[in-house]
């Protein structure tokens, strides 16, 4: 499980993050969405999590290990990845080739090959490693993006390079993953494929997902639990049905007067 314990962070006078005590992955692969208005604290809790900021008090728990001193990638190692609201990916490389790239970094952290090894093979991008291309072919299934495969990533639409960037996550073989609005940017027309194609993933992959989303739409189809985020601290956390019965949490989000 991945906990927060009393998380405190803030900027000059603005308090970001107010005592913030959440879980996540209750159950093997949760889906989890963060809701709540601009300014309440969502990118600073997942920038908590992951070690790209660090708290003034509290503490990240993760499988029962403190980490709230760990850098990023020590995280990554032990299974807590996370994809950022913009998208990154190497924009002038084909599909295969991120991918590809992503499956041999997390080699090398794990060992699995010598730097050396690992060095040559991001600048070679060889096909030689079966198992590798088996990885990457694999994901390029789960992900939809088969048919791209050799596609320079800047020309791809824009679902399709969420989703790339999603699934280089995926390469880092996460047991979290934490999305940051994977929606952004994208069509009204594509955001319902590229939720449910990382939500499939997740499920054929027992990911813990905790995802910031800004749709309510999406929340309330394809979320285990919620929780509400306000001015920095816990709203509150349910079911999506809370999105429909708290009414102080619909006047915060949609403007609702009931």
């Amino acid at each position: 499980m991945l906990e927060a314990n009393g998380l405190q962070k803030s900027f000059g006078n603005i308090t970001a993050t107010d005592d913030v005590s959440v879980e996540f992955g209750r159950e093997e692969g949760e889906l989890v969405f963060i809701v709540g208005p601009n300014g309440a604290g969502k990118s600073t809790l997942i920038n908590l999590l992951t070690g790209l900021l660090e708290p003034d008090e509290g503490e990240v728990i993760l499988d029962g290990e403190e980490i709230t001193a760990m850098r990023p990638d020590e995280r990554v190692h032990k299974g807590l990845v996370r994809s950022f609201q913009v998208v990154k990916v190497f924009e002038e490389m084909t599909v295969r080739e991120n991918i590809r790239t992503a499956i041999l970094i997390k080699e090398q952290m794990t060992g699995g090959w010598t730097p050396r090894g690992a060095l040559s093979g991001l600048f070679s991008l060889s096909d030689e490693h079966e198992e590798v291309e088996s990885k990457i072919d694999d994901l390029l299934t789960q992900f939809r993006l088969e048919d791209a495969e050799h596609t320079i990533a800047e020309e791809l639409p824009h679902g399709d390079r969420k989703l790339l960037d999603v699934a280089m996550s995926f390469a880092l073989e996460p047991n979290y993953l934490l999305l940051d609005e994977p929606t952004s940017g994208v069509s009204s027309q594509e955001t319902d494929y590229v939720i449910e194609t990382i939500v499939e993933v997740s499920e054929q992959q027992n990911v813990t997902t905790v995802t910031i989303e800004h749709d309510m739409d999406l929340v309330k189809g394809y979320a285990d639990r919620v929780i509400a985020l306000h001015q920095g601290s816990v709203h509150g956390e349910g079911p999506p049905s809370m999105l429909e019965t708290d009414q102080k949490l619909r006047r915060l989000l949609l403007g609702v007067e009931e």
